[in-house]
């Protein structure tokens, strides 16, 4: 039996499709292959920019007596111990020193004191070194609990002055733009 479809076929342009001495007709084969996939890898690029396209935090967290903090990790240039701090007397309760870190001598900012807080004995075990608005700071900190990629729309806009906002599970994201353009952190500013 033959099947009813076979008379619609062309055998002579099959013939010729199949042809691989056909060097123009390889090529245009090929041309094409490659469109398509350049098509495919693109819509595979544009399917993952879709996804990624919502905003993000990416953090340091850590504990500051019971509450926990976090700062962009792009004002961050380091994490240590606390180690040889050194007082330096006439400065405000929340500068609580200085340390020397390979050979620079950074200020110690205690973010309990700045905020208000508790100024008494240091507790404190590690240092967070940052870097923003012209200023080299080393906060103080408790515990440096980990580094985490939060959506922007998992934090809640609050009235805090040195804060973007807070999550669900009572995170701080701390603002250090504005923090580090405060007055009081600028030799003879206000209350400075």
């Amino acid at each position: 039996m033959t099947p009813s479809n076979t008379a619609s076929i062309d055998w002579q342009e099959l013939l010729a499709d199949l042809e691989t001495d056909n060097t123009d007709h390889s090529a245009d084969i090929l041309q094409m292959r490659l469109q398509q996939r350049a098509k495919a890898y693109a819509a595979a690029t544009e399917t993952t920019m879709v996804v990624s396209e919502e905003e993000t935090y990416t953090l340091l967290t850590f504990r500051l007596g019971t509450e926990r903090y976090a700062l962009e990790v792009r004002y961050i240039r380091g994490v240590r111990p606390l180690a040889n701090l050194t007082r330096v007397p006439g400065t405000p309760v929340f500068y609580r020193g200085v340390v020397n870190v390979r050979g620079k001598i950074i200020t110690v900012l205690d973010l309990q004191g700045f905020f208000g807080g508790g100024t008494g004995e240091i507790t404190s075990r590690e240092l967070i070194l940052t870097a923003a608005a012209g200023l080299d700071l080393a906060l103080l900190a408790d515990h440096i609990e980990d580094v985490t990629t939060l959506p922007v729309s998992a934090v809640k806009q609050v009235e805090m002055l040195y804060a973007h906002g807070i999550t669900n599970d009572r995170l701080v994201i701390l603002d250090i733009d504005a923090l580090f353009s405060d007055d009081r952190l600028i030799a003879g500013g206000k209350n400075g």
